[in-house]
């Protein structure tokens, strides 16, 4: 009795392998969405050996980048360039921006941002976070960042540049 059982078995299961084989040539096909944008990122020309305009105003040693995370299938637009600090007097007060060249005919940024990061932090190294919101357009934008402190000491000179949507 197995033989015929067993025999019936095989063939049930290779008439719903046909039929699930069909079925799925018979779905018609659609369109599968896909990304039409690269998340942002960020190219800097990083400081060798920075130094202040006078001893004890603050330095910029590094340039880096993070992004927000965004939803599965979203494209991240903002990112927030990280500029990696030391003032040795503990009194960086602003961060200065200014745009060396663009690929957009329409960029909108603050050029000047107050820095508030305690003294102790700032001595030690401190890290100040802005940030950037690519939008859907393709461009990029150089700029020229410093930083100055309460006695009127401005610290090293680094250039950096968003690259929004693959610009």
């Amino acid at each position: 009795m197995t033989g015929p059982v067993k025999i019936a078995g095989i063939l049930l299961i290779a008439l719903v392998g046909v039929l699930a084989s069909g079925a799925a040539l018979a779905q018609t096909e659609t369109t599968v969405p896909t990304e039409t944008s690269t998340p942002p990122t960020l190219t800097a020309v990083q400081p060798a050996n920075p130094v202040a305009s006078k001893p004890g105003g603050p330095v910029i040693q590094s340039i880096t980048a993070q992004i927000d995370p965004a939803p599965l299938g979203v494209v991240p637009e903002t990112i927030h360039p990280q500029f990696h600090f030391i003032a040795p007097n503990g009194n960086a007060v602003l961060l200065h921006r200014e745009i060396v060249e663009s690929s957009s005919g329409n960029v909108n940024f603050n050029p000047s941002t107050a820095i508030d990061i305690p003294a102790e932090a700032q001595k030690t190294g401190a890290v100040f976070t802005g940030g950037w919101g690519c939008g859907t357009a393709q461009a990029h934008t150089t700029v020229r960042v410093y930083i100055l402190d309460a006695d009127g000491n401005k610290s090293n000179e680094v250039q950096y540049t968003v690259h929004c949507n693959g610009g």
